[in-house]
């Protein structure tokens, strides 16, 4: 993993992309779990920037469904910057996807970058924009053995939900398929 300040390859990239989408969802377990509560918004911090840091005030009306939302938002973003991280990436490996001619890669870099478009209008509420010429089914196998079919025949228009992608398992091996099969 790596921060603004590191060594930046496509694996680089994507396994940061990893441990980010990973840190969120152990953080939406804590909240879920109350070991993360409420009490986060009693206190006063401090974020140190390298000047004098920017402090964030105590939130005395926070709510555990603020909490809850604020948390499902950083999932959200998290899942976001996976998708746009891996789609980059699998651009600067193996160059525009129209000269693709493996239909595996192919259906997995559409799905991604479907993803990655759904995210780009409203990171919020993310929708799919699918484009009529990419309204088809791409079967999709993974180095594992796993396998998925991205169906995007009627998703155009629709909010995002994990099951389109496979679900959010599915998406993980993606990230690990490809964090490998970039170094």
């Amino acid at each position: 993993m790596t921060n603004e300040h590191g060594m930046e390859t496509p694996a680089n990239k994507i396994a940061t992309a990893q441990a980010v989408l990973s840190l969120a969802f152990r953080l939406s377990a804590e909240v879920e779990a109350s070991r993360i509560n409420k009490e986060i918004f009693t206190h006063e911090v401090t974020v140190h920037t390298g000047c004098k840091g920017v402090k964030v005030p105590v939130f005395p009306d926070g709510t555990e469904e603020d909490l809850k939302l604020g948390i499902s938002n950083i999932v959200l973003i998290a899942l976001s910057a996976s998708a746009l991280t891996v789609d980059e990436s699998l651009d600067e490996v193996y160059g525009n996807l129209a000269s693709e001619s493996d239909q595996n890669i192919i259906g997995i870099r559409i799905m991604v970058k479907q993803l990655r478009n759904a995210f780009a209008h409203n990171p919020w509420r993310p929708k799919w924009l699918v484009y009529p010429k990419y309204r088809n089914v791409y079967p999709i196998e993974l180095y594992d053995g796993a396998k998925f079919a991205f169906d995007a025949r009627t998703l155009d228009g629709g909010g995002i939900k994990p099951e389109q992608v496979g679900g959010l398992e599915f998406w993980v091996k993606l990230l690990q398929h490809y964090e490998k099969a970039v170094r």
